[in-house]
């Protein structure tokens, strides 16, 4: 609860810090059984505009930390590397969203 939001719980912030629905959310954290039943493909919502620039913030100041511990010559970890290639599809998925 440092974070200051309001109310929620582990499935809303995993739903929230990694941008996942419910069952991805869910299978994520170990506390999904597979019913075997298919899923409809659901339209994901809109990212509203501030929120969107809240993500973009957060992911170029990753990138860029990134990028001055690569100059400065520190080798990336696997951990770090994968969760770079992630905040790069974030950015590329918000910019194309808001170029349409």
């Amino acid at each position: 609860m440092n974070c200051q939001e309001g109310g929620g719980d582990v499935l809303a912030y995993a739903m929230k810090k990694h941008m996942l629905d419910f069952v991805e959310a869910a299978k994520s954290l170990g506390a999904w059984a597979d019913d075997g039943k298919p899923r409809p493909q659901l339209k994901p919502t809109t990212l509203p505009p501030r929120l969107a620039i809240q993500v973009l913030t957060f992911e170029a100041n990753l990138s860029a930390i990134a990028a001055g511990n690569i100059a400065n010559g520190i080798t990336l970890s696997d951990v770090d590397r994968a969760r770079l290639l992630i905040s790069a599809n974030r950015i590329s998925r918000i910019a194309a969203e808001y170029a349409a």
